[in-house]
């Protein structure tokens, strides 16, 4: 039986749903937007001022503004969903999310173990799990998942991510 123990934090709370909207369309649309066209339109206008009214520092201005916009602007936007995202959770839930968790991989289920508390996932009812950067998301549906951060993750990860998919195919 291999284990590994992790700590949940706040910032944590928002890993899945930044995870999940970096695949959508939706999401990609908006951020193209922000940081390529946004900015284009603004660098044309620069050249126009540039130009036409022969005003090189509004030139340069209106320079800068694109340039920043386009690399600040996805800086604002991923804090906004972390807001968003963190208001969905009242202060008793986080208080019962955040915390320490010890992950346990057995023959028939996977064991999530939090204090004395001891929850028993059927290996049938684990979707995937998917490793990320940061972040290993152990599905247990579409929109819910076990968020596991790297780094706080205690033991061996890798060897946990193997086992735990050949279960998951197993149990299929």
């Amino acid at each position: 039986m291999l284990e590994i123990e992790y700590e949940l934090r706040e910032q944590d709370l928002t890993a899945f749903t930044e995870h999940q909207l970096h695949d959508k369309e939706h999401y990609q649309k908006i951020l193209r937007r922000h940081q390529i066209t946004f900015p284009a339109i603004l660098a044309l206008l620069a050249l126009l001022v540039w130009l036409y009214y022969a005003n090189i520092l509004g030139a340069i201005y209106i320079g800068m503004i694109a340039v920043l916009w386009h690399y600040l602007s996805p800086v604002l936007i991923k804090y906004n969903i972390r807001h968003k995202t963190l208001k969905l959770y009242s202060e008793a839930d986080k208080q019962q999310l955040i915390g320490k968790y010890k992950l346990r991989l057995e023959p028939q289920a996977l064991t999530e173990i939090r204090g004395k508390q001891e929850t028993r996932i059927p290996w049938r009812d684990v979707v995937r799990i998917e490793a990320a950067k940061r972040y290993v998301f152990i599905y247990l549906d579409v929109d819910m998942a076990l968020i596991i951060p790297r780094k706080s993750a205690k033991g061996d990860i890798h060897k946990f991510i193997q086992i735990a998919d050949k279960r998951i195919s197993a149990a299929e």
